[in-house]
């Protein structure tokens, strides 16, 4: 089982919570709620530990990456490795953008 620093999750929450706020017109700052809301609004997105997963495509003779493939994957992923010619719909793209999930070709 893997195991993911409470401060990691509680900054990947509190960064979200931003994002969403700011992205319907609310205007964010720190205020005097404490150094912790300070380091999540400027916290460098590279410093969270994310999750990379490889996607199995060997049964696929052409192989397709859909929405149930993202949807299946754990809520930390931050990157996913698929192989050379896989096929990306566009709802598996469309999540992939909104989600911040680095796709990676081998």
């Amino acid at each position: 089982m893997n195991e993911v620093a409470i401060e990691n999750i509680i900054q990947l929450v509190t960064q979200e919570v931003i994002k969403q706020l700011k992205s319907s017109g609310v205007t964010v700052t720190a205020g005097q709620a404490g150094a912790a809301v300070a380091n999540a609004l400027n916290a460098d997105q590279s410093s969270i530990q994310s999750k990379t997963e490889r996607i199995d495509m060997s049964k696929f003779k052409t192989p397709v990456l859909t929405e149930k493939h993202i949807n299946r994957l754990h809520e930390l992923t931050g990157k996913i490795i698929i192989p050379r010619g896989t096929v990306i719909t566009p709802k598996a793209r469309e999540i992939t953008k909104r989600k911040q999930i680095f796709i990676e070709i081998e």
